[in-house]
This record gives C-alpha cells, structure tokens and sequence, in this order.
C-alpha cells in the first residue's frame, strides 16, 4: 500500500516554473479588492490539501498543516507572502488503518520528504496581476522543499476581504525537481504501471485575518 505514495507532494504549492491553469469558481458579481495592512494566516481555518496519481490511475489525497504565514497589502494592491508548512503533519485521507500508518511513514521517510531532516516547506510569493473581474491575482514565487528552492506561478480567486482575508488557490509542482524520486518516471526506467507521476496537485484555501 506503501507504494501509493505519489503523494508526496502536496505541498504545495503552481509548477516549478509553468502556471497551471486553474478552475476555481468565483463570484464575480462581488467585486473583492482587499485593504492595504498585514495579515497573518489564521492556521486552524485555512486547509491545504493534495492530490497524487499514478499511472495506473490510483488516486491518493490527504491534507497538511501550516506552521506560521503572514501576508502584506501594499498601497497599490500588491501582494507579498510567506507561508510554513509543517511537514510532519502529513496526513493520508483516502486510507485508514494501517495502510494509511504505513503511506503516511514512507511519506515522512527519506524515500520522499525526509521529515526527521526537513521539518518545514515554504512558500514565498508576490502578484504580478490582478483581475478585477474576475477577483483573480495572478502569482509569482519560489517554492522549497528538503532545501531546495524553485519558482513556481500559480493564479488566486478572492473570495472575501472582511473580516477575514480569504483567498482559494490550485498549484501544482514537479517532486522530481526536488529530489523526491520514488518511483519517479525522471530517474528510473521501465517502471510501468508502477510509474507515479511527477506533477503534485495542491489545493489551498487561505484564511488571514488583518493584524
């Protein structure tokens, strides 16, 4: 069951370099323009979650946690954020049991992430864009995990500005980029329907309330 791992990468986090399109639904009719200040994340509301394939078609999700995260609005509306993700609190939600203890251990373990050595991912961002109409923010950043630093670009849909600052994103990333190679088509051969994609979907619906 171990072998499910694709999931590795939730974090998360928009391609190592390639925005991905995303489709999140909007409001458009509520035209959302968030107010100049700080903010910072409020952890228990805001959820990430990730999705990992292998080629076979299996499906893993599962969910982690963020450690801090603060988020500035400048004068002109643009956006700058930094976000820890507690890595050890990866968390397996389309198994139970021991299959999930299991995935969840090999997750934690150095054939991926290297929890033990690497505690902490993080995601740091500005706006290069934003879409009024569409309440859309269009990102650029760099993404770290185990130590290892890419730019990734992803999009954000506004989904409210009071009381809380809340914003509903999709990214996805390459592992391979960031040295997780289990069973990676970039670094091993004729892996057939063992093969686990190398593109990790992430989820995340941030929630920041203005300090």
């Amino acid at each position: 069951m171990m072998k499910k791992i694709l999931v590795i990468l939730f974090l998360f986090l928009a391609g190592c370099g390639t925005k991905k399109d995303t489709e999140i639904s909007s409001n458009t009719s509520n035209k959302i323009s968030p107010e100049q200040g700080v903010y910072k994340v409020v952890i228990d509301e805001t959820e990430l979650s990730w999705i990992g394939k292998e080629l076979s078609t299996k499906i893993h999700t599962g969910t982690l946690n963020l450690s801090n995260g603060i988020i500035q609005v400048d004068n002109d509306k643009k956006i700058t954020g930094n976000i820890t993700i507690n890595m050890s609190t990866i968390n397996v939600t389309d198994l139970q049991g021991r299959a999930k203890e299991m995935l969840e251990g090999h997750l934690r373990s150095v054939d991926f992430f290297e929890v033990e050595n690497f505690p902490k991912a993080t995601l740091s961002f500005k706006s290069k864009s934003f879409n009024k109409l569409k309440n859309q923010i269009n990102f650029e950043g760099e993404l770290t995990i185990k130590d290892i630093s890419n730019p990734i670009l992803f999009n954000a849909i506004l989904l409210e500005s009071s009381p809380y600052l809340k914003a509903k994103a999709i990214l996805s990333f390459d592992r391979s980029k960031y040295n997780v190679r289990f069973r990676s088509g970039s670094f091993f051969e004729n892996l057939g329907d063992k093969l686990i994609l190398d593109d990790i979907d992430v989820n995340i619906t941030l929630v920041t309330k203005k300090e």
